[in-house]
């Protein structure tokens, strides 16, 4: 063994244009915020607010129909109308989708009723089955997915048939 040192490497320029990388403090770019949250302190990164008071009264309109009814869409309906569009359209659907069911059960009600009574046969009672689970399942599918598009600020129209557009 030699105590030579070792030769120099060859010169080479440094990556960065200072010898050290970056300066302290130094943002490399536009900082995208699909790659995961940043730095602190990037002005770019993920926000620290919640949801606006829009998607929030847009929310509301559909769980008040699991509470209440159509009623608490029909408030927000009126109050907001004129001050946001998202909410609106949502409190309007909201109202729609229950009053649809509703015209679904009564039709069903005008139709097998009168025969169960006049021919006193309950067996025409079964057909209220029907508008029964369309309101168990599609009533609280739609008021799930409602919900959930509200809360993200999207626009979702339900199908007709489960939504007649009877109030815009």
């Amino acid at each position: 063994m030699t105590d030579q040192p070792p030769p120099p490497p060859p010169e080479q320029p440094p990556p960065y244009s200072q010898p050290y990388g970056q300066p302290p403090g130094a943002v490399p770019g536009p900082y995208d915020p699909r790659w995961g949250y940043g730095p602190p302190g990037v002005p770019n990164g993920v926000p620290l607010q919640g949801p606006t008071e829009e998607t929030t009264w847009a929310i509301f309109a559909y769980v008040g129909n699991v509470l209440i009814g159509f009623f608490p869409a029909l408030i927000i309906y009126l109050v907001k109308k004129n001050t946001s569009p998202l909410t609106r359209f949502h409190a309007a659907q909201s109202m729609n989708q229950q009053l649809t069911m509703l015209i679904h059960v009564l039709v069903v009600v005008a139709v097998c009723v009168p025969p169960a009574i006049a021919l006193k046969e309950p067996g025409f009672l079964a057909l209220l089955l029907v508008p029964y689970l369309e309101l168990l399942i599609a009533g609280w599918t739609f008021i799930i997915l409602g919900a959930v598009k509200a809360g993200k600020g999207q626009y979702y129209r339900f199908p007709t048939f489960f939504c007649f557009r009877m109030i815009r």
